[in-house]
């Protein structure tokens, strides 16, 4: 007699148990992974950019040492009384009084020296006497301020020898004074004392052991918190590599763990900023991360298992309805939450369930809240628009517009400078009409017009109609100062910013146009993409503007650009048309 064979048949209770903890393990350490994931690169990202900033920092602050000393180089060098001395028609006390008072603007400035052709030379300091032994003919300075008449010549680090008894260490600036025919008559030089790099690098911290180190345009170390192990040839730094990176950062190992290399150059010095830091500094985090990750996991794991035990004497429907629910969580839907309402096991299971889905989701949408805090924080930065170079140069204009005179200058350029303040650090509402915004944006432009006189000229065309149409604030002012710096101030005639606005069906259309330089195909397709670390924020400005108006508005609305090399750029903003209400143009119109 056959017999069939024996079926081996599990209990719908080790069933279910096993079935439901191998679902729930699959479904957590997805999302799980998935999130963790995530999380690294959110830290790696903000680790680096926080780095990059730092580096950035340092380059700003040097750089507005050389913009000053590049300005107060033209302003010497195109005196009148500077052309008639060196040409020997003109007294040399008065020169020597212009060079003394411009060298005490500023208490980083070691000497102000003027070299006539002939041989004469004149200090800020009457004090100063002429070191027979320097030999300032065969001096870098001299020699690049010969080689490029009409540009500032900047020399790396150096021991000045031309004052008889003095010999700092300086930075030195070099112009070449010429007649309007282009005769060469003397070369200007300021030299800018070595302690105010040392002073901006040395408070630089980057984690607990990293450091910052600056490179000059030959690739030699100029300034690097262990000196004097470098110059001895105990310490070095793989200086070659990160240049070849070009601004990419660069992996080494260390003895104590890798090395991670972030640089920057700056295009007024030439000089490299160089970031170090230990790469287990940055993402310390990520452990805490990872063990929160896993401790997730293990319970959410414990807890389906134990809760399956007592689902499986529940009754089939329930265990559907569930399993449903847990399948539209495995596919990303964390809104769901299971329905089975009961006393027993499976009521117990579900109301279980639903705890661990909202706690995966919590900590996704902390995810979500850390990404619109890391962009208001962006956005923070943004809003400080007036940088303190541009704040240093008013000031300076201000002084030397009084020293000559010019008090009604002096008055204008300080109520529009008030003005300026007071819409930027007004913490009110977010969204104003276009008429503070304009308010804002004519304050910066009188401004910049004051300090450039005609190489600046612009003008507004504004339809009625918009004044009244609501926009965020501060969105014109980093596109109107991308028009100067990068399109009008590198223009040798200097140009015109023109500001228009339109009504386009539900359309508000705001244009910034200038006739610079402009921008190449290359150029203008890159304007609103995230460059990597180190090649440079002169786009960060308009990028932040584009995210916020789509982070407001939607994908619809944003900047588009249109340009040409050589015959400017048109910024167009593309928003809805939204109007003020009555109550709140009252509120705006009583201000003041």
């Amino acid at each position: 007699m056959s017999g069939r064979p024996a079926v081996r048949r599990h209990s719908l209770s080790t069933t279910m148990v096993l079935s439901f903890t191998v679902l729930v393990m699959v479904v957590t350490m997805l999302i799980s992974s998935r999130s963790y994931g995530y999380t690294r690169e959110q830290l790696e990202a903000t680790a680096s950019d926080y780095t990059t900033q730092l580096i950035a920092q340092v380059n700003s602050q040097i750089d507005m040492y050389v913009e000053y000393i590049e300005d107060l180089s033209d302003f010497v060098v195109r005196n009148r009384a500077v052309t008639a001395y060196l040409q020997g028609r003109g007294e040399a006390a008065e020169v020597a009084s212009l060079l003394g008072v411009a060298a005490e603007t500023r208490s980083e400035i070691a000497a102000l020296a003027l070299v006539a052709t002939d041989g004469r030379i004149l200090f800020d300091d009457p004090a100063f006497r002429r070191n027979p032994y320097a030999r300032y003919a065969e001096a870098e300075w001299y020699q690049g301020a010969l080689a490029a008449p009409g540009e500032v010549c900047v020399t790396s680090s150096r021991v000045e020898n031309l004052v008889e008894g003095q010999y700092p260490w300086v930075i030195s600036f070099s112009q070449a004074v010429t007649a309007e025919d282009g005769t060469l008559l003397g070369v200007l030089l300021a030299d800018l004392r070595y302690d105010v790099i040392d002073d901006i690098c040395a408070g630089v911290q980057l984690g607990s052991r990293g450091y910052l180190f600056l490179v000059d345009g030959q690739g030699g170390i100029l300034w690097h918190p262990q000196q004097q192990m470098v110059n001895a040839g105990l310490k070095s730094e793989p200086v070659e590599q990160v240049l070849r990176a070009g601004g990419e950062p660069v992996a080494t190992a260390g003895r104590d763990g890798e090395l991670l290399y972030f640089s920057q150059r700056s295009p007024a010095t030439g000089w490299t900023a160089v970031g170090v830091t230990y790469a287990s500094e940055l993402l310390q985090q990520q452990d805490r991360m990872l063990r929160q990750y896993l401790f997730i996991d293990v319970f959410a794991v414990a807890l389906a298992l134990a809760v399956a035990v007592l689902l499986s004497r529940a009754i089939s429907r329930p265990l559907r309805q569930l399993a449903d629910t847990m399948g539209a969580v495995e596919r990303g839907d964390f809104s769901v939450r299971s329905r089975v309402r009961s006393h027993s096991e499976v009521g117990r299971l579900s109301d279980s369930f639903n705890h661990m889905v909202a706690t995966i989701s919590d900590l996704m949408e902390q995810q979500k809240q850390a990404e619109a805090q890391k962009r208001q924080a962006e956005w923070d930065l943004l809003q400080a628009q007036i940088k303190p170079h541009f704040l240093y140069n008013t000031l300076d204009s201000i002084i030397w517009m009084s020293h000559a005179g010019h008090n009604e200058e002096v008055v204008e350029m300080t109520r529009a400078l008030a003005q300026l303040l007071r819409i930027s650090i007004d913490r009110g509402s977010e969204i104003v009409p276009l008429r503070r915004e304009l308010d804002h944006v004519e304050s910066y432009l009188t401004i910049q017009k004051m300090r450039y006189r005609e190489k600046l000229c612009y003008e507004l065309d504004i339809e009625p109609d918009t004044l009244p149409c609501l926009l965020p604030k501060l969105v014109l002012q980093p596109l109107v100062e991308n028009a100067i710096y990068h399109g009008i101030k590198v223009k040798e005639q200097g140009g015109t910013v023109r500001i228009a606005s339109m009504l386009d069906e539900d359309k508000l259309l705001l244009t910034v146009e200038d006739d610079g330089v402009g921008m190449t195909a290359e150029q203008l397709a890159g304007i609103l993409d995230r460059k990597p670390s180190g090649e440079g924020t002169s786009n960060i400005g308009v990028r932040n503007v584009n995210e916020r108006l789509r982070l407001y508005f939607g994908d619809d609305c944003g900047l588009k650009f249109f340009s040409e090399p050589g015959k400017g750029t048109l910024v167009m903003l593309v928003l809805p048309r939204i109007l003020e209400e009555r109550g709140e143009e009252e509120a705006h119109g009583g201000e003041g």
